[in-house]
């Protein structure tokens, strides 16, 4: 059998490892020509998007956004090279109605649609240790699951399509948060008179210290900041919550601020960074400066 494979940007290329330790042939999609270090040797890696989803039963997608998922599978035709019956597992981050229509388009040439989006960065991508969110048909996702469980040391099961896209935006919400309010602690603390090593110290040992901080450390203290998570796609995501937010009138206020300063961080220097920069950006009066390396 062989599995198809659409994305293979930093989240997408450590992961299409992982399904292809099951052994069996993959076939992976990128629009642009890429190499990847330590690709296994039954990954197949095409330019053409068609060809990571004839034969294939099932296609896995993880790509930046819905906008380029219906280029990958739909405007290309790829979707028209399925068998009926087959099943497109979609990983990428996607809004809730965005995923509710993917999956009507998918499904009206009889095909199955399941929603999977992933917590977790690069680390946890390469070690299998993301959290799926699952959505979908029962069948469906029960043909994804031992491909998912390569990924994925939790899978939640959440019912029905849309489910698993609200609960990222949730999650990813919260990530936003977290940032934004420690960048803005760290530039109070740096106007006290404090660098940053003796702040992080501090909060380490206090009872507002989550995990996310102590895995961001060492580029919040070094200034290095390589992209597990880029801020351009954090932004995408926080927009992405306050639409939902809007449409279902959920009371987050907060949400429309932290929408507005990822839209202006996102449109400089730190875009393409990891979301950790973000704890630079309000020492720097919002400049959007790229922190020196």
């Amino acid at each position: 059998m062989t599995i198809g494979w659409m994305g293979l940007g930093l989240m997408g290329s450590r992961m299409v490892k992982r399904v292809a330790s099951l052994g069996e042939d993959v076939i992976a999609y990128n629009r642009s020509s890429k190499e990847i270090p330590d690709l296994p040797k039954n990954v197949r890696v095409t330019q053409r998007a068609p060809e990571a989803t004839r034969g294939c039963r099932l296609t896995f997608l993880m790509l930046a956004d819905a906008a380029a998922v219906e280029a990958a599978l739909i405007d290309s035709g790829a979707i028209g090279s399925m068998e009926p019956g087959s099943v497109v597992v979609n990983m990428s981050t996607v809004g809730v109605e965005d995923s509710v229509r993917l999956a009507d388009r998918v499904q009206a040439h009889g095909i199955g649609y399941v929603e999977a989006p992933v917590l977790g960065t690069t680390r946890p991508a390469e070690e299998g240790k993301l959290v799926a969110l699952v959505a979908g048909k029962e069948a469906d996702i029960d043909a994804a699951l031992p491909y998912l469980r390569t990924m994925a040391h939790v899978i939640h099961r959440l019912g029905n399509v849309g489910n698993g896209a609200a609960m990222k935006l949730m999650v990813n919400y919260l990530l936003a948060m977290s940032m934004l309010s420690l960048g803005e602690a760290l530039a109070f603390a740096d106007r006290a008179g404090f660098d940053v090593r003796t702040a992080m110290a501090v909060l380490e040992t206090s009872s507002v210290w989550p995990a996310v901080y102590a895995g961001k450390r060492p580029m919040i203290e070094s200034g290095e900041f390589n992209p597990q998570f880029p801020v351009k796609h954090l932004a995408k995501d926080i927009r992405l919550f306050t639409e939902a937010s809007e449409h279902w009138r959920a009371q987050t206020p907060m949400a429309g601020l932290a929408r507005d300063l990822l839209r202006r961080a996102a449109d400089g220097p730190l875009a393409d960074l990891d979301m950790a920069a973000l704890t630079t950006w309000f020492r720097d009066g919002e400049t959007g400066r790229a922190p020196d390396a």
